[in-house]
């Protein structure tokens, strides 16, 4: 249902919805639940545009009602909006309006903050319901500072995500990795010597995030995330390279205010075999003791797609709970 309770020449119903800048149709192909509706993916999708850093941003998703909560999902390093379609979609048949935050391309941390409070400052010119924040590996970390900074957010989720960039207890996680770690020890050096004199030089994102090696190796997962990242991969809109100054970001960037200072309801989603894992659990019981959940499940880096309907039914829960404050019945059945 498009914009059913408002009223276009109010001037409190901020900018208008539009249909997205590109046709759902290329993107088809990450529709993986057999039971999702891709042409209604593609009927109803819309945009929202907002402006931050003085350029145009699009926001695509789905709307539900003005009174209705908002989410805001925020995606991983490279990926672009159209890969988290299916799971916004799944998420607005819960009765949220649900957004896509555009690819991140190569902003740092603290600009990435800033663009997502952009966004959110539009949602909350047009919606009156709470609004939430699902953020998933770059997006979780951006999303979680977010949180921090005191945006006006009253719900946030990570998934492979998030951390306190700067402690070395995170970089050991992030070196010590038995996949990925050792390409990772042997660039940190030569990134560090050049980023003074060569702030944009491009670094490959492939040099430190190695998607075949975050497939699933167990189940029915591997074969779904294998085509699913060859996809990725072939995909001419995903980033390809960062700036050197936004990949040591992830790195060095100081929490916003300290972590005792959190007060917005918090859900950490871990998958087993996930990123950090253990970093991540270990994260979450120094989080203060406000509203807070930790959800373990069995997957591994890319299950936010490769299993849309029970993240769905995952985020629905605790957006109910947090946004709408109850929990729906039949939320298990769903």
């Amino acid at each position: 249902m498009l914009a059913a309770n408002i009223d276009p020449s109010r001037s409190d119903a901020g900018a208008p919805l539009t249909r997205a800048d590109k046709p759902f149709a290329q993107w088809r192909r990450y529709v993986l639940d057999n039971d999702s509706d891709a042409d209604a993916i593609a009927r109803e999708l819309r945009a929202l545009h907002f402006t931050s850093a003085g350029h145009s941003h699009e926001l695509i998703g789905f709307e539900a009602t003005r009174n209705e909560p908002t989410v805001l999902i925020s995606p991983g390093s490279g990926g672009h909006a159209y890969v988290f379609a299916e799971l916004a979609h799944l998420l607005h048949l819960r009765g949220f309006n649900v957004f896509v935050m555009p690819r991140h391309g190569g902003l740092t941390i603290d600009e990435l903050v800033s663009r997502h409070r952009d966004a959110i400052d539009a949602l909350v010119a047009r919606y009156r319901g709470h609004v939430g924040v699902f953020g998933e590996g770059l997006g979780g970390f951006a999303a979680f500072y977010l949180a921090l900074a005191g945006a006006p957010i009253d719900s946030v989720a990570c998934q492979n995500a998030p951390a306190i960039l700067d402690e070395p207890a995170f970089q050991a996680a992030v070196l010590g990795d038995e996949a990925q770690g050792r390409m990772r020890r042997r660039l940190l050096p030569v990134m560090k010597a050049l980023a003074k004199h060569a702030p944009q030089l491009p670094v490959p994102i492939r040099a430190y995030l190695d998607f075949r090696r975050m497939v699933d190796m167990r189940g029915a997962a591997h074969a779904v995330e294998s085509r699913l990242v060859e996809q990725y991969l072939g995909d001419r809109d995903f980033d390809r390279r960062y700036p050197l100054r936004a990949v040591l970001s992830l790195l060095t960037t100081s929490l916003p205010r300290p972590l005792a200072s959190m007060t917005v309801p918090t859900m950490f989603i871990v998958a087993r075999r996930g990123f950090a894992p253990e970093y991540v659990r270990a994260l979450f019981e120094r989080l203060p003791q406000n509203r807070k959940e930790l959800v373990d499940v069995d997957g591994g880096v890319f299950f936010m797609v490769s299993h849309a309907r029970e993240e769905a039914r995952i985020l629905g829960r605790w957006f109910d709970q947090t946004l709408r404050g109850d929990a729906r019945r039949g939320d298990d059945a769903r």
